[in-house]
């Protein structure tokens, strides 16, 4: 038996490539998260804990969009469905921020504040691995 198989035919390798993003994404929460937690002396964990799960569901969902075939679809059509999912996606995490803070759930200013930092870490993972992606793909 000869060893001429590539990475990109192996299973395990498939599978990595197909996860990645997704393991990436959570480990990368789940150690800022811990850092934010010890940092704050566990001030604000409802809150940090809040912020880091609604931003990783928004970047999952973001990128399920985003990976979903296009090929048979017109730019057009495509854009609508990317600007439809961005504005679902934009109106459910406001409207779970504002609730929780309208009925005082949580602290205002701790929940915002991670949530913007858990944000923007998301989003730079998300364009990270999508460069990644087209680096490898071409």
């Amino acid at each position: 038996m000869t060893n001429n198989v590539k990475h990109s035919h192996h299973p395990l390798f498939s599978l990595w490539i197909k996860s990645r993003f997704y393991v990436f994404i959570v480990l990368i929460t789940a150690f800022l998260l811990t850092a934010l937690i010890w940092l704050n002396n566990a001030a604000h964990v409802p809150e940090n804990i809040i912020s880091a799960v609604l931003s990783l569901c928004n970047a999952i969902i973001a990128y399920i969009v985003s990976k979903k075939k296009q090929k048979n679809r017109a730019y057009k059509k495509m854009m609508k469905t990317v600007y439809i999912w961005t504005l679902i996606r934009f109106f459910t995490m406001l409207s779970v921020l504002l609730i929780l803070i309208l009925t005082k759930t949580v602290e205002a200013l701790p929940l915002i504040f991670s949530f913007i930092g858990f944000y923007i870490i998301h989003q730079l993972i998300e364009i990270g691995m999508m460069q990644l992606e087209v680096k490898l793909s071409s």
